[in-house]
C-alpha cells in the first residue's frame, strides 16, 4: 500500500515568520489545519511543556508542524565520529525532525524539541551559501539535507526541493544530495541531463523496512521512486544504513540488492555507502519505552570510540562484507554497457561508513 503523505495536525506560527513567502506557501498548502500564532517565547515554552508531559511526547511531535525563522547557521560540517577521519560532508539545515517514525532513529534522542520545524527565512540561507561557496570555490563540496530530517518527507508543503535544486544546478564544483525513506518526488523538477544534483535513498531488509521503519513506504515503493527519479534526468544514490542483524538477514539483504540492480540501471547510481547499526546508549532506554516489542537493540553489543553502542566486531564486519560483496556481485552482473563501464561508473563511490 501507498504510504500517505504528512499532514499535521496543527500547525504553530512564531510570529517572526509571519510574513515570510515560505510560510505562505505551506499555509496555502494547509487549509483547514488548526493554525496558531506564536507571540512569545514564553507561550512557546508552554506548548513544548504540553507536548512533553504527553504520554508519548516524540509521538506527539510528529503531529505537529512549527514554523520560525533560523536564527544560527544553515550550513555546517557533517558531525563525523572523533578521531576518524572526516567524510568532508556539509548539511543544510532546512527542517528538523521527522514524520516518520523508525524504531532506530537518533533524532528521538538528538534533537530537543519534538515538534517538525521547518525555517522559512530561505533569504538568509541563500545568502549564507554564496558565501560559504565562495569562500571554499577552489574545493569540491559535497553538501545535503537529510541528516536532521528527510529531504522529502514534506516537499508537497514546503516546495523545497526545487528551490535548492534551482541554486545548486550547474555549479561545477559542488553536488547537492537531497536525502530520503519516502516516495515523495512528485515536486522534482525535470532535469535535462544528469549533474550534480542527486537524490538518494535509504534501504534496509523488507523485514526491517516493515517492522522498524513506520510510517516510511515499502523498500520496492522507495526503488520504484527512485526509477522515476532517473527518467527525470537524475543520477541516484543509495545507502545501506542501518544494517541489522536478525534471523535470516543475509537473504533478505540479497533480495534487496538483487532487486535494486534489477530496477536500477548501475550508470545511474552516483555512490552507495553502508553502515551498521549504531546508536548511544540513552537512545536505547527511549526505544525500550516507545517500541516494547522491537528486537533490534537486544544483540551482541559493545561500546565505541565514540560513546555509541556497536556490534561487536567481528559481527559489525561480517555484516558489511556480506552487504558489500553482495553489491559487487549484483552490480557486475548488470552490463548495460560491459563491465569495465560498469566498474568505472559505480564501483569507485561504493563507500563503507562504519570505520570505528
Amino acid at each position: 500500500m501507498a504510504s500517505l503523505p504528512y499532514y499535521p495536525d496543527k500547525v504553530y506560527i512564531d510570529k517572526k515568520s509571519l510574513d515570510f513567502p515560505l510560510t505562505k506557501r505551506i499555509l496555502g498548502h494547509l487549509d483547514g489545519v488548526p493554525q496558531e500564532i506564536v507571540p512569545s517565547p514564553r507561550r512557546k515554552q508552554a506548548i513544548l511543556e504540553a507536548i512533553r508531559s504527553s504520554k508519548d511526547p516524540i509521538g506527539e511531535g510528529k503531529r505537529i508542524l512549527y514554523l520560525t525563522v533560523q536564527k544560527g547557521r544553515f550550513v555546517k560540517p557533517c558531525p563525523c565520529t572523533p578521531r576518524v577521519i572526516g567524510c568532508g560532508y556539509f548539511i543544510i539545515n532546512l527542517n528538523l525532525q521527522c514524520p516518520l517514525d523508525c524504531t532506530y532513529c537518533i533524532l528521538q534522542h538528538y534533537l530537543a524539541e519534538p515538534w517538525l520545524t521547518v525555517f522559512v527565512n530561505l533569504e538568509d540561507l541563500w545568502h549564507e551559501l554564496d558565501d560559504f561557496l565562495e569562500k571554499h570555490h577552489r574545493r569540491a563540496i559535497r553538501i545535503g539535507t537529510g541528516e536532521l530530517g528527510d529531504s522529502l518527507a514534506l516537499d508537497h508543503l514546503t516546495g523545497l526541493s526545487a528551490d535548492l535544486i534551482s541554486y545548486f544546478r550547474g555549479k561545477a564544483n559542488v553536488c547537492f544530495e537531497l536525502k530520503t525513506k519516502t516516495a515523495g518526488i512528485g515536486d522534482l523538477p525535470a532535469v535535462q541531463r544528469p549533474g550534480n544534483i542527486v537524490v538518494s535513498w535509504s534501504l534496509n531488509a523488507g523485514k526491517i523496512a516493515g517492522e522498524e521503519e513506520r510510517g516510511a513506504p515499502p523498500v520496492i515503493e522507495r526503488l520504484q521512486a527512485a526509477r522515476a527519479v532517473v527518467k527525470k534526468g537524475y543520477r541516484v544514490g543509495f545507502h545501506f544504513d542501518p544494517l541489522v542483524r536478525f534471523p535470516g538477514w543475509e537473504r533478505e539483504y540479497e533480495e534487496v540488492v538483487r532487486k535494486l540492480f534489477q530496477v536500477i540501471p548501475a550508470s545511474s547510481i552516483v555512490w552507495l555507502s553502508l553502515g551498521a547499526l549504531r546508536f548511544p546508549p540513552a537512545l536505547k532506554k527511549i526505544i525500550q519505552a516507545r517500541f516494547p516489542e522491537t528486537k533490534i537493540i537486544y544483540d551482541e553489543f559493545i561500546l565505541g570510540r565514540d560513546g555509541k553502542l556497536r556490534y561487536f566486531r567481528p559481527l559489525r564486519l561480517e555484516l558489511l562484507r556480506s552487504v558489500g560483496e553482495e553489491i559487487w556481485r549484483d552490480g557486475l552482473a548488470w552490463k548495460p554497457r560491459g563491465k569495465r563501464a560498469v566498474e568505472n561508473t559505480l564501483f569507485p563511490r561504493l563507500w563503507g561508513q562504519d570505520k570505528s
